[in-house]
């Protein structure tokens, strides 16, 4: 083989091949200074850091010993660059690649001569899917790296290690890619996690190509039983030839015959725009067949965040698909580039069993504020693919981050998908934390109320669970409320609970029927029990807890009535407040996942909220009093009616005299 091409090496890439750390550059430079100058040949300098030739660099460092390294002169071409080539010139970090890649899949890579090149890519890549037009393309530019490749393959000692390192520095050039720059580990993870997670036996994976990290990564989890097809789009061709290099082979198909599950990246180009990035996903979404399923990640200003109203419309195009099952906010700083910008994660795919396009629901989590570890993405890929299984899939599983909205008003909704809809937990206090916690709580309500006694004690306590399965443990009964006729309703007799009085506790008793009346056109019908627990579904979930009874619940409000014999641990408090601000819609009671006590604790924690709920009444109904007279004063004042007296000035006056 003929001399190594002319390398250029920085100061940083001496002290890689010395084997040593960087030192401070002064210290560099005294060091040249002082050692008859042994680089005679510095060309330029770039950012105040000046370059030599690397070739230079190696023999003197394998001529002096200085470094203790040998193999400087094999090392040179991991630290140094011909100075013709630049890392931040695609098309040459793309030539780059292709000539590493046909020498990973020839016999005697040294043999390529200029001549012989095109022959051998030819042979490689019959189809031109990875590296003939860019060893062509290379030819004709006269061929400058042929060597050099060959000398990078040695100094990282593989190909594949080779087209790593090209990466790193292609990345470090495209700092500036903003969102569709590389994806750090945890976002890499949690893609490649939820991939694994839908794929069944025989399945295939569809790779859009726009990120090469991620499809290396996943490729790397792959058994040997599932075949990998890869998109022909401009991108692709770069994760060809790094999956070829790996070892992993494509399948000749676009199309697979078994069910795939597709992975998708957007944005794929810094310039792609919000309705860019939309057509993408519209373009996943409608290449999925009926048995597909597909993990897009995007950013969240596009996949979750408000929208302008052109955009928003695009985005509501793609949920009436009713495909998109699950839709996850993840928390900034999950892009190299875009350290700022938050992601988001789509699931797409069709319900398990005959769901209507009605009664379709999507799972929606915020993991805003919550690092994306280990733990927290095994559970929110656990809370996703529950949400796609069956009913009893969903009433099985606990879900930790996920709550449940009807799809279709998912599409209804205007603004953000995510942060209107996914309830907060009440509390984020650790249990061990809690009896501490009450003790200052309660200290600061003691002038108001005498706070219950409580002794810190850890016990075992029953498991949230759905409505459904409640009812069926007859713990709980559903009844429905009562068609009334508007034309009935009065300012006397029985008082009427609508929907809408929900919204407004206080305004409950205005509405009222004529008992006599009621009781004969409506003679099946149920008053409330003391304890009931009056709900709506829509718009909004809402509950509110009858303490008296004896009143009528006008449809389309219902009850929950807590079995008094058999409570199982259910306190019709604790239920009106998990039902409030759950998730909304024609059907929702059926996901709702209701807390539980202890059976000794019902009584106190029932008289504890009494008598709190007594005590704010009295409270409310004092401020309510002090807003009247201060109205009052103010009214006086403006129209005259009344003088207001300055006590204390006319306090000081009667002083002085």
């Amino acid at each position: 083989m003929s001399t190594a091409p002319s390398l250029l090496i920085d100061l940083a890439g001496v002290a890689r091949l010395a084997g040593v750390q960087r030192p401070a550059a002064s210290m560099w430079r005294s060091r040249f200074a002082s050692t008859a100058n042994p680089f005679p040949r510095a060309v330029s300098e770039k950012g105040g850091r000046p370059l030599f030739e690397a070739k230079q660099v190696a023999d003197w460092l394998v001529r002096t010993g200085h470094g203790n390294n040998p193999e400087a002169r094999e090392d040179a071409a991991a630290a140094a660059a011909p100075a013709d080539f630049s890392f931040a010139d695609s098309d040459a970090v793309s030539e780059l690649e292709a000539l590493i890649t046909l020498y990973s899949q020839t016999d005697n890579p040294g043999e390529l001569t200029q001549s012989k090149i095109e022959e051998a890519a030819a042979k490689v890549d019959p189809l031109d899917e990875m590296l003939q037009a860019e060893i062509s393309a290379h030819v004709r530019r006269g061929a400058p790296w042929l060597e050099y490749s060959v000398h990078l393959i040695d100094a990282t000692y593989s190909p594949s290690a080779a087209l790593a390192l090209v990466n790193r520095r292609h990345a470090v050039s495209r700092r500036a890619a903003g969102s569709a720059g590389p994806l750090v580990a945890d976002a890499v993870a949690l893609v490649v996690d939820a991939t694994l997670a839908l794929l069944g036996d025989g399945d295939a994976v569809t790779l859009d190509g726009g990120d090469a990290t991620l499809s290396l990564t996943l490729a790397g989890r792959l058994g040997d039983d599932v075949s990998i097809v890869l998109r022909a789009e401009a991108d692709s061709r770069r994760v060809r030839r790094q999956l070829r290099v790996e070892g992993h082979w494509l399948a000749d198909t676009e199309q697979p015959a078994t069910r795939s599950v597709v992975v998708a990246r957007v944005p794929s180009e810094r310039g792609d725009d919000v309705a860019g990035m939309l057509r993408a996903v519209d373009e996943v979404s409608l290449s999925l067949r009926d048995s597909d399923a597909a993990v897009v990640v995007g950013p969240a200003r596009t996949l979750v965040d408000p929208l302008a109203p052109t955009d928003e419309r695009a985005r509501v195009d793609i949920l009436r698909s009713g495909r998109v099952r699950g839709i996850a906010r993840l928390p900034a700083g999950l892009v190299d580039s875009a350290t700022r910008e938050s992601l988001a994660l789509w699931v797409l795919g069709e319900p398990i069993g005959e769901v209507t396009l009605a009664e379709r629901v999507t799972a929606l989590a915020d993991l805003t504020a919550i690092p994306l570890t280990p733990a927290a993405r095994a559970d929110l890929v656990s809370d996703l693919i529950a949400g796609m299984g069956s009913g009893r899939d969903m009433r099985e599983h606990k879900f930790r981050f996920v709550t449940f909205v009807r799809t279709t008003s998912l599409q209804a909704r205007s603004g953000s998908l995510v942060a209107s809809a996914t309830r907060k937990p009440a509390t984020t206090t650790k249990a061990a934390e809690l009896p501490a916690r009450l003790d200052i709580a309660a200290d600061a309500v003691r002038d108001d109320i005498t706070p219950k006694e409580i002794v810190p004690d850890t016990h075992d306590v029953p498991r949230a669970m759905s409505v459904p399965e409640l009812i069926d443990a007859r713990h709980l009964r559903r009844i429905q409320g009562t068609r009334l006729d508007p034309d009935l309703l009065g300012s006397e007799g029985l008082i009427v609970v609508t929907s809408s009085d929900l919204d407004n506790p206080a305004a409950i008793g205005r509405t009222r029927v004529d008992q006599l009346t009621f009781a004969t056109q409506y003679p099946n019908a149920q008053l409330s029990r003391p304890g009931d627990v009056i709900f709506r579904t829509s718009p909004t979930a809402a509950a509110w807890v009858d303490t008296d009874g004896t009143k009528v619940v006008a449809y389309p409000a219902r009850v929950l009535r807590v079995t008094a014999g058999d409570p199982g641990g259910l306190v019709p408090e604790v239920i009106a407040a998990d039902i409030t601000g759950a998730t909304a819609g024609p059907g929702a009671w059926k996901r709702w996942m209701l807390r539980r006590v202890a059976p000794h604790t019902i009584a106190p924690l029932r008289q504890a909220l009494a008598d709190i709920a007594t005590v704010r009444e009295d409270l409310e109904a004092r401020a309510a009093r002090l807003t009247d007279y201060a109205a009052l004063i103010v009214a006086g004042a403006t129209s005259g009616a009344v003088t207001m007296i300055d006590t204390n000035h006319a306090a000081d006056a009667a002083s002085t005299q």
